[in-house]
């Protein structure tokens, strides 16, 4: 496993529901589609979910389940390799194996795949969710979406931001390669559903380890890491409604040398302009997803005091006009250049005073 991923030595309990989960998934899947479908768990580790993205070989199709009852809010997601999302879409559709093969080459998930995708995602919900109404008191499951993430990319924020635990699982679908999927769900829940503190291999070593690891990625990237940049003191406030978690690297760090606190939303919570009021936010705006412009120009319309950026996917002159004409005080595109970053909210902020 990645060094970003921390194996855990104990967890019986769990274990032992991943691996009725696992048989869940080969289950109503493999029926779904009309193939064998295997599914053999393999280790647990812990981890995040910039940790998690940034292990990734391959993008991957995303099952988001989202929990109700006693778990009201948190989420059960399954990933598959996107070549395997792909081929299990066109299993269900009984596409040509030509088909099948085409789509998996060109590995895109869209059209009718992604559709049947969806139905596939709420089928596996349903298997999912018989297995833990019986294992865990008073839960439930269904479908919430479904999407794709890519490696060190989470476009649509699918992943949960709290601590993270991680199943592995081996699948392999009728005749193609065996690959792996991963079972994901917050670790709050994973140590309820194993009754028990899940205990980390090295316990003891993992704080140094993950100070290693972080001082290592910024030494690649010539950069200190967020705790070695000295902090400023707090001058404001700024609220986050950012899908992508390199952009939240980067404007942590930049809010952390202009003296902003920063405040983070899920990216598909709509912003209360009156909850803003005297503070800064910032929104990126996805190239097929309308609605930032318009809760840019409400929040304006609002209180023209109050200051928003807005980060453009794939900025354009086009893009950018629309978000100048929808009162963005500051207009910035992807990928965020931290510099730029911490000038232009340095420039927003009142003058520090002693």
């Amino acid at each position: 496993m990645p060094t970003t991923m921390v194996k855990l030595e104990t967890g019986r309990e769990l274990k032992k529901l991943c691996a009725k989960l696992a048989q869940a998934m080969s289950e109503t899947v493999g029926s779904l589609v009309g193939r064998e479908l295997a599914a053999v768990p393999s280790d647990v580790g812990q981890t995040d979910s910039e940790s998690l993205l940034a292990s990734l070989r391959c993008p991957h199709g995303v099952v988001r389940g989202s929990l109700d009852k006693d778990y009201a809010g948190r989420k059960l997601l399954v990933l598959f390799e996107l070549a395997d999302a792909i081929a299990m879409s066109g299993l269900l559709m009984m596409s040509p194996d030509h088909v099948i093969e085409e789509h998996r080459q060109r590995g895109k998930l869209e059209g009718e795949d992604l559709e049947a995708f969806g139905e596939l995602g709420n089928v596996l919900c349903s298997g999912l969710g018989n297995v833990l109404r019986e294992a865990v008191a008073n839960i439930d499951i269904r479908l919430q979406d479904t999407g794709v993430i890519a490696p060190s990319l989470d476009a649509q924020g699918l992943l949960p931001t709290e601590p993270l635990v991680v199943q592995r699982i081996k699948i392999k679908v009728g005749a193609f390669p065996e690959t792996t999927a991963l079972l994901v769900l917050d670790k709050a829940s994973a140590e309820t559903w194993n009754k028990g503190p899940l205990t980390p291999a090295q316990q003891a070593a993992e704080p140094s380890q993950k100070a290693s690891a972080a001082q290592t990625e910024a030494a690649g990237k010539g950069e200190d890491s967020l705790e070695d940049i000295p902090a400023a003191p707090i001058r404001g406030r700024l609220h986050a409604y950012v899908s992508g978690n390199e952009a939240m690297r980067v404007l942590r760090r930049s809010c952390r040398r202009t003296g902003l606190e920063v405040i983070k939303h899920a990216p598909a919570e709509i912003p209360n302009p009156a909850a803003h009021k005297d503070d800064l936010v910032l929104m990126d705006a996805p190239l097929n997803d309308p609605k930032r412009f318009d809760w840019c120009r409400r929040i304006k319309e609002y209180e023209p005091a109050t200051k928003v950026l807005l980060l453009l996917h794939h900025p354009s002159r086009e893009r950018v006009k629309r978000a100048f004409l929808a009162g963005a005080d500051v207009i910035l595109g992807l990928p965020l250049d931290e510099a730029q970053l911490t000038l232009r909210l340095g420039a927003m902020l009142p003058v520090a005073t002693t």
